[in-house]
């Protein structure tokens, strides 16, 4: 299919910074479109006597780089590549400076006065996959592997890059495709009765697929987590040391911590990384019985955070299990009721205050004040993320886009099943399977809309 003319793409050449803003070694600048190498040529020059224009392609070019009013601004490093051998898979240039605000800043006017447009978010990757250098879905992965935070979040979004979620889509499609070409063949021949799908085999295919793309959307969960981090709460009565642990976690004095109970009043969200996963982690109020009013709604917070969080760590102090373990058994068994799908880490803190523990099997004893045991319990959280089966699968759905199209298309199978089973024609059937088609379809953008693609780069950054 021919995007850039089903979605009117112009012809216009691009430029933006394309590293980060602020004062740097190096600020490059890209330039795209048709008439990217003149535009170039109109403020760059390159050093020797072979001119700009002339010179070969993936060729590293040093020279000088004129202001708008044509003083010399900087000498830069330029590389050319042309159509369809680069990014966006149109001509193109990547420039070289200094990395001062000011020089990016007079470069960039200098090419925008020499033809060039300043490119919208997202720009170049939407050109590259209206081009056909890459699908939607490895479009995103883009996008994905520049806010990466952890190994294992870079490591899904970098397996999406290189089409691991193209070549399962395709997979579905191609088996899609055969059936249903097969039923409307039969359309053809409708007056003489022909099957040319067999409906014992349709229907298998059809268990087959809804089993496939079941199995697809259970990644979901952990895809999601892994890319945004894996919710984690803190949970406990007041004065556990929720607070104090949380510091441990992130090595840093983010909550305030104080002897005081009650003293976290509200929920504080931080993330940090342990055995290359990212974990977002959330100190909660002390849950207790209060009737002051702000301490409750904090509560309350404690209570919905529990809900949400895929693991509730528990946080016990040690003193008080001695003294009476009863409050943290009822608690550990309210933490079940809230979120019964939620994993529970339970730990003992304290430890340093020199009290012999027996906590329950399973249990961690550690001390957040002075950090023994801290490794021992990032440990855990990092084993119970890798236990998944879905952990380091070649698949793994972490879009919520990719998920809604699925579910969409495991509707529509379903729907082609009850249509097989209660002996509706091939056609109703046949109108079923396009439809879970188009879905899957949506994911890697062989069927796609201009708003939809305006929402998805919009969120890209500038020169990317």
């Amino acid at each position: 299919m021919d995007y850039r003319h089903a979605l009117g793409q112009t012809d216009d050449t691009i430029v933006a910074v394309a590293t980060a803003v602020g004062q740097g070694a190096l600020a490059v600048l890209r330039v795209s479109g048709p008439r990217s190498w003149e535009i170039v040529n109109a403020c760059f020059c390159a050093a020797g006597s072979t001119p700009w224009l002339q010179r070969s392609p993936r060729t590293a070019v040093f020279g000088t780089f004129a202001a708008p009013d044509g003083s010399l601004l900087d000498e830069v490093l330029a590389l050319g590549f042309l159509a369809p051998a680069s990014f966006t898979g149109e001509d193109s240039a990547e420039l070289s400076f200094h990395g001062s605000p000011y020089i990016a800043r007079t470069a960039l006017s200098s090419l925008i006065a020499a033809g060039a447009r300043l490119a919208e978010p997202g720009e170049f990757t939407r050109r590259a996959f209206l081009n056909g250098k890459m699908d939607l879905s490895q479009a995103e992965a883009v996008a994905d592997l520049i806010a990466s935070e952890s190994a294992a979040g870079h490591a899904v979004a970098f397996r999406q890059l290189k089409g691991s979620v193209s070549r399962r889509m395709d997979e579905l499609r191609t088996e899609l495709i055969d059936t249903t070409a097969l039923l409307e063949l039969e359309l053809d021949f409708s007056e003489e009765d022909v099957e040319f799908a067999s409906r014992d085999r349709l229907m298998a295919l059809l268990t087959d697929l809804q089993t496939e793309v079941a199995q697809l959307l259970e990644t979901f969960v952990l895809g999601q987590a892994l890319k945004e981090g894996v919710p984690t709460a803190l949970l406990g009565a007041p004065n556990a040391g929720k607070s104090t642990l949380l510091n441990a976690l992130l090595r840093e004095e983010r909550a305030l911590v104080s002897a005081v109970p009650g003293t976290t009043r509200d929920t504080v969200e931080e993330r940090f990384t342990a055995g290359g996963i990212l974990f977002r982690l959330v100190d909660t109020a002390g849950i207790r019985e209060t009737d002051e009013t702000v301490e409750r709604l904090g509560i309350e917070r404690s209570q919905e955070a529990a809900r949400r969080a895929a693991v509730q760590v528990l946080v016990v102090d040690a003193v008080v299990w001695n003294a009476d373990p009863l409050p943290t058994q009822n608690l550990w068994a309210q933490l079940e009721a809230w979120n019964p799908q939620g994993h529970r880490v339970l730990v003992f803190n304290k430890a340093d205050q020199e009290q012999p523990v027996s906590p329950p099997e399973g249990a961690l004893v550690l001390s957040a004040a002075t950090g023994a045991g801290v490794s021992e319990l990032e440990a855990a959280l990092a084993q119970w993320v890798t236990q998944n089966p879905a952990y380091g699968a070649d698949t793994v759905v972490s879009h919520a886009r990719h998920a809604a199209a699925l579910r969409a298309a495991a509707d529509s199978l379903s729907q082609a099943e009850n249509a097989l089973r209660t002996g509706l024609s091939g056609e109703l059937v046949a109108i079923d399977l396009r439809d879970a088609l188009r879905h899957i379809g949506s994911i890697t953008g062989q069927v796609v809309a201009d708003d939809l693609l305006s929402s998805i780069f919009s969120r890209f950054c500038i020169g990317k």
